[in-house]
């Protein structure tokens, strides 16, 4: 929860009114560098979920998490998670190199608008394959591209539209006005409680 990109956003969202949250999943708590398989932190996402709501209420909470974190938040949300959203910063659709290995088996049971926050030159996301399985969320998405960003959405120089590097802090300072937008527009929806 302390990367770079992940306290930006975080800074971003709360310097806009917005109560954040932010927790570190069990393996990361333990002391792991490598992850579990994703479905074995989900009740870690769980916790948490249930923890921020005893405390703050049971409010239209979105959630989601860089990469890793923010595909176990889905499938705790496709297993039934009541979370009024899902906001991906960098979904990890299949592993590097390993476009036949999609991790979207569980999108048609997500039925909450859902964010992605992409870089067009992430290992971890093929573009062509993401449009193709969009369409198999159970609810709405919608997709920030960062032309040039790489799975932190870091643009280097020689991949930027315009030349100039960016950090993925940087991109991600630059992405919070559309992130909130899309924040006030879940949270204006009645059609959830």
């Amino acid at each position: 929860m302390k990367g770079a990109g992940l306290t930006a956003l975080a800074h971003g969202l709360a310097a806009n009114r917005l109560l954040v949250c932010r927790f570190d999943l069990p393996y990361r708590v333990e002391g792991r560098k490598s992850p579990p398989a994703a479905e074995k932190s989900v009740d870690g996402v769980v916790s948490a979920f249930e923890g921020v709501v005893e405390r703050f209420g049971t409010l239209k909470w979105v959630v989601g998490g860089k990469s890793y974190g923010g595909r176990v938040a889905s499938l705790a949300v496709a297993g039934g998670l009541d979370a009024a959203g899902l906001l991906f910063y960098g979904y990890p659709l299949h592993p590097p190199g390993k476009k036949e290995s999609l991790r979207v088996g569980h999108w048609p049971e997500i039925t909450v608008p859902c964010l992605f926050l992409q870089g067009t030159n992430d290992s971890f996301c093929d573009f062509t394959l993401l449009n193709r399985h969009l369409s198999e969320l159970g609810a709405g998405h919608e997709l920030i591209v960062v032309e040039g960003g790489d799975h932190s959405l870091k643009v280097p120089a020689g991949r930027s539209p315009d030349g100039r590097a960016r950090s993925g802090k940087e991109v991600i300072d630059g992405l919070v006005e559309p992130v909130v937008d899309w924040l006030k527009r879940v949270h204006g929806d009645s059609s959830r409680s």
